[in-house]
């Protein structure tokens, strides 16, 4: 063979390999993924296929500490050195593997599954990885309204969890915002928890709570419409607290009264009828 035809089989042989390399391919969302509280996360990833399985390998690992979330070679899932956290958590789907689809399915998302992942493919045209980053939400749940008499003011209240931090706004009937208002937030197990108050000197009031999260495209309005009487209303309780407990007390007495009757009447009439059968002999 001349030294031709050597450089140019070896040509070939390079530029096929190029070829192969470059046309395979990993891609993976470029935006990241909200994935609300609880629900199952799908972190999408496609390669370019090759009929010959038996070079694939397919791992997923957490971008900060290298945590292995989920692996597959050999043509079944190797799971042995799997991170606990992710124990019987994670799916692949192995007839889409086949197809070029390494999507990864992640049940029962907590906040501390948010975060970066990275998903590294190979087979026999080559190897590429991905990075898909995961965004934790949670709904806000319905609002638990109270409200306070005060001697002096109302205070209207909701409290309710979620997350991340809401906008909200009190309004008046007009639609005007009201200023008065405190939120207190706190973060526990994955929630923020709002409460959110307005104080009022007004007996009578007809305002709007208004809740947005717009990470999950979520809003919840609640109105409240209140009005306070002063004291009458209490003193009407009371006087009528009064006569029941009078009209109470008067039929127990009537009640004993009449049964206290018919008891002695059953035991003279017991006492007279011995009697009454001797004077008849």
């Amino acid at each position: 063979m001349s030294v031709q035809t050597m450089f140019l089989a070896t040509s070939l042989l390079v530029w096929s390999k190029l070829a192969c390399a470059v046309s395979f391919t990993v891609k993976v969302p470029t935006r990241p993924i909200k994935v609300v509280r609880g629900a199952t996360a799908f972190l999408p990833c496609e390669f370019t296929p090759d009929p010959d399985l038996s070079k694939l390998v397919v791992t997923w690992q957490r971008v900060e500490d290298k945590r292995v979330v989920h692996s597959y070679y050999y043509q079944q899932d190797q799971l042995d050195r799997q991170s606990s956290d992710y124990r019987k958590r994670t799916e692949l789907n192995h007839k889409q593997i086949e197809e070029g689809n390494a999507t990864l399915a992640i049940s029962n998302f907590t906040q501390e599954d948010k975060g970066e992942y990275l998903c590294v493919v190979t087979n026999n045209l080559g190897s590429e990885r991905g990075v898909v980053r995961l965004i934790y939400v949670a709904y806000y749940s319905e609002p638990r309204l109270s409200i306070h008499l005060n001697p002096n003011d109302v205070t209207i209240q909701y409290e309710t969890e979620g997350f991340p931090k809401p906008e909200v706004v009190w309004q008046d009937s007009g639609g005007q915002n009201l200023p008065d208002q405190s939120n207190v937030l706190s973060e526990d197990k994955g929630l923020f928890f709002l409460r959110s108050s307005y104080v009022t000197k007004n007996p009578a009031f007809n305002i709007t709570f208004t809740l947005k999260n717009p990470a999950v495209y979520q809003e919840m309005q609640r109105h409240v419409n209140f009005s306070k009487d002063g004291n009458t209303g209490i003193h009407i309780s009371v006087v009528i607290l009064a006569i029941m407990c009078v009209t109470f007390m008067f039929s127990t007495s009537v009640l004993l009264w009449l049964h206290c009757s018919n008891k002695q009447k059953q035991l003279h009439d017991m006492m007279e009828l011995p009697n009454s059968n001797y004077n008849c002999k």
